[in-house]
């Protein structure tokens, strides 16, 4: 094989194991990467072989196949125009087929089309859930595979402690291999071999689990009792550590204070910089419980139960069962949960679904309604968990019938039958899962630290910037502030909702991240409190003052601005990803407008209705 370094082609079947022996093989430390002329974003990293070359690897989308006409967008056709790159490229290319031992029929399938299209590229065939193949009283002639394929043959499974050396030296050795053709069929029943007789195997023990996740009347609501208990737990589980780290910022605040003084760089640590940065930092907690919660559903192969079981439902609102899966991502985040749609074959249904997804959700908003639901609905973590699982509910509801509506004007087109292959029922690794939630954790803390640190200190600095001369002895700087003048200048067009000019600020703020929506209250209510005794910023909130004297905000303005927030698309990555996966500006201000005004309406009337109905 060549000296230089080659670059290796990750590819295989969805559900496969191969996203997993590339984190096994790269440490988890790869890095998110966009090949010239094809908008797809891979994973990928460079590493050392074992006789010192270098090389670059990258973890492709998921493939079925490679043959025939695929849909433009689509990740096969995106995989496929890779790879055609990367063997056609200046570096020498290595094509690394992850397989499913438990399902090798289908893999060869794959790799027989790979071998036809690219026979000049070095081909390894790595193996994964050999253990599971084992337990069903199996085992796989691995040389003799490598003679029938004309590929490099490694036998592992992420979990080994051996499985990085093994796959680098296979690539090290890979060499281009004549073209066979071979019987895919005839190929896996020849080179596996049943040696016992299993009592219990992963097959065994999947088909008793669908009996249960499957049936027509209890799968429906096992599924029910999962979404929500995962949404209940955000608050259930995560309501303590958020507590006592709230307090744990204000016992901060309260022992930093005597030591600054009450000067200007004072106002500014503690006011502008704990009070925007320390308020959003303790809602980590929920966003770690969430990702957590949606990672193992995956990894343990009940989403694929849930598409199926979603499918009959769906296809009323115009899409398929496959759509739930992109859908239910954009609960954690909606930018890779708009990448997510690839995988669905009919444009307009993947149109739809793109165009829905902002009203999930995403684990962003958790810090706002966290903060609205613990300020005036109760301190019953019960009360709490059930309003959150309604918004989360709500979110889903409205997305599904905003489908319907686009799939019967900018989305329109055929319905296609559910082709899903259903995955074994596996016990979800736990490290794969914490590393997850500590790189969420790491990106959140950042974000933190960086994007809401600088808004923060830029919010502090119009908050203290007058616009006007005071109008009387003692008016607060605050209110002739340059940041009070914008938010005035929007009530007229908020004043429906209840809304008022401090969350006006959070408003705007909160479109280049929602969890600035916290983070400016945070800061408002620090200056305004400034002098008096550390509270937590539900307590502010809950006795903030309007210039009447009266309580500032009520259930029927949090009830607006809960209704605001689940269907309002806030966030600019969530538009630039729409405008990156439609190739289309139009559509990425048509989600603009079309969120913006319906969360006004809904939350005029939202406001309107709870404050009729209030005592």
């Amino acid at each position: 094989m060549s000296e230089a370094a080659p670059v290796v082609a990750f590819l295989g079947r969805p559900n496969a194991g191969k996203s997993s022996l590339f984190n096994a093989v790269t440490g988890r430390r790869a890095k998110v990467g966009n090949f010239p002329g094809i908008t797809v974003d891979v994973e990928e990293h460079d590493t050392t072989l074992p006789s010192g070359r270098s090389a670059t690897l990258c973890d492709l989308p998921g493939l079925h196949r490679l043959d025939g006409a695929l849909g433009e967008g689509t990740d096969e056709e995106l995989a496929r125009r890779l790879i055609d790159r990367l063997v056609d490229g200046p570096r020498p290319a290595v094509l690394l087929q992850v397989c499913d031992a438990t399902r090798l029929a289908l893999a060869l399938a794959l790799c027989r089309q790979a071998r036809a299209r690219w026979p000049q590229a070095p081909f390894v065939l790595a193996l994964t859930h050999v253990d599971e193949l084992a337990e069903e009283g199996a085992e796989l002639d691995a040389a003799r595979l490598a003679d029938a394929t004309g590929a490099r043959v490694v036998a592992t499974h992420a979990a080994a402690p051996d499985a990085a050396r093994l796959v680098l030296a296979a690539i090290d050795d890979a060499a281009p291999a004549a073209p066979v053709d071979f019987d895919p069929e005839a190929v896996a029943a020849a080179v596996v071999k049943r040696t016992s007789t299993a009592r219990r195997g992963p097959r065994a023990r999947t088909d008793a689990w669908d009996r249960a996740l499957l049936h027509p009347a209890l799968g429906p609501m096992i599924f029910i009792g999962i979404m929500a208990a995962v949404f209940a737990a955000v608050f259930l589980v995560a309501d303590p550590v958020t507590d006592a780290l709230d307090a744990g910022t204000q016992r901060l605040a309260a022992a930093l204070r005597p030591r600054l003084g009450d000067g200007f760089a004072a106002s500014m640590v503690l006011d502008g910089a704990l009070g925007g940065v320390g308020t959003v930092l303790v809602f980590l907690p929920q966003i770690i419980i969430l990702i957590v919660a949606l990672e193992a559903l995956e990894a343990s192969g009940y989403l694929a139960r849930a598409a199926f079981l979603l499918d009959r439902a769906f296809r009323g609102f115009g899409l398929g069962g496959k759509a739930f899966v992109p859908l239910l991502t954009g609960h954690a985040c909606a930018v890779p949960a708009i990448t997510a749609t690839r995988v669905l074959r009919e444009p307009g249904e993947r149109l739809a679904t793109i165009l829905v997804i902002p009203l999930m959700s995403c684990s962003a908003r958790l810090p706002v309604y966290t903060l609205l639901i613990s300020a005036f609905f109760g301190d019953s973590p019960l009360r709490r968990a059930g309003i959150a699982t309604a918004l989360y509910v709500s979110g889903i509801a409205l997305g599904l019938v905003a489908a319907r509506v686009m799939r019967s004007s900018v989305a329109r087109g055929r319905s296609l039958p559910l082709l899903l292959e259903m995955p074994l029922v596996r016990r979800p690794m736990l490290r794969p899962i914490l590393r997850r939630a500590w790189l969420e954790a790491k990106e959140f803390t950042w974000r933190a630290g960086s994007v809401i640190f600088a808004a923060s200190i830029a919010l502090w600095i119009l908050l203290n910037t007058a616009t006007r001369p005071a109008a009387y002895e003692g008016e607060p700087l605050i209110d002739r502030s340059v940041a009070a003048a914008f938010g005035r200048g929007l009530e007229p067009v908020t004043r429906p909702l209840g809304f008022d000019w401090r969350i006006n600020v959070g408003l705007v703020g909160s479109f280049g991240a929602r969890e600035l929506m916290v983070g400016t209250m945070g800061v408002i209510f620090g200056i305004e409190n400034a002098g008096k005794e550390p509270a937590p910023l539900v307590a502010k909130l809950r006795d903030a003052k309007a210039p009447d004297g009266k309580p500032a905000y009520g259930a029927p303005t949090a009830v607006a601005l809960l209704v605001f927030f689940v269907i309002a698309c806030q966030c600019i990555s969530t538009l630039s990803a729409v405008r990156r996966e439609t190739r289309s500006t139009k559509l990425a201000l048509f989600v603009l407008v079309y969120t913006y005004a319906l969360a006004w309406v809904c939350g005029a009337l939202a406001f309107q209705l709870t404050r009729a109905l209030s005592p």
